[in-house]
């Protein structure tokens, strides 16, 4: 019964972690008015939240600023951090199956997918009509799914330290 349900989590996550990755693949090949558009509708959401609370805090001066901090930390580095998330929880829970399985190599095959991807997203970007690729994405990207994949990294090194110590307790 463990085994089914540890599959059956392993292929939720995977769907996630897949079908996240393919969404961030999705928005690079967006073209720049509909890409725009798009962040213009978060943005727009945003914004009225925002300016519920605190009355023209998002105004006509500030609002060029504001969409490139929504864009850069909801549309990068936000995807990014989930997909680095997603994908590295997929790789260790697919991984959970092989018995002489080393987890510092899911850790970077992981990180190296989380490079890839970002380097992906902007080098697509150089064949979007109203795209160009920017460095500073790549690194706001990678800089995202490090965060994300860093925080499943520790969770899991707490859980296998958990379940060494309760082996240990058993032993003795």
């Amino acid at each position: 019964m463990q085994n089914k349900r540890h599959l059956i989590f392993t292929i939720v996550v995977s769907a996630l972690a897949l079908a996240m990755n393919v969404f961030i693949i999705v928005q690079a090949c967006l073209n720049g008015e509909t890409s725009s558009s798009s962040s213009g509708f978060l943005v727009n959401i945003l914004k009225s939240f925002i300016n519920v609370f605190s009355k023209e805090t998002i105004n006509e001066d500030n609002i060029g600023t504001f969409t490139t901090v929504v864009r850069k930390l909801i549309g990068h580095f936000g995807f990014f951090a989930l997909s680095g998330a997603l994908t590295t929880w997929s790789i260790y829970l697919v991984t959970c199956y092989f018995k002489k399985y080393k987890h510092y190599m899911g850790i970077i095959f992981s990180l190296c997918f989380g490079l890839f991807l970002s380097g992906l997203t902007e080098l697509i970007q150089v064949f979007v009509p109203g795209r160009g690729p920017q460095i500073t994405d790549v690194l706001i990207d990678f800089g995202g799914y490090l965060l994300g994949a860093g925080i499943v990294i520790l969770i899991l090194a707490i859980h296998l330290r958990r379940k060494e110590i309760e082996l240990e307790e058993k032993v003795q």
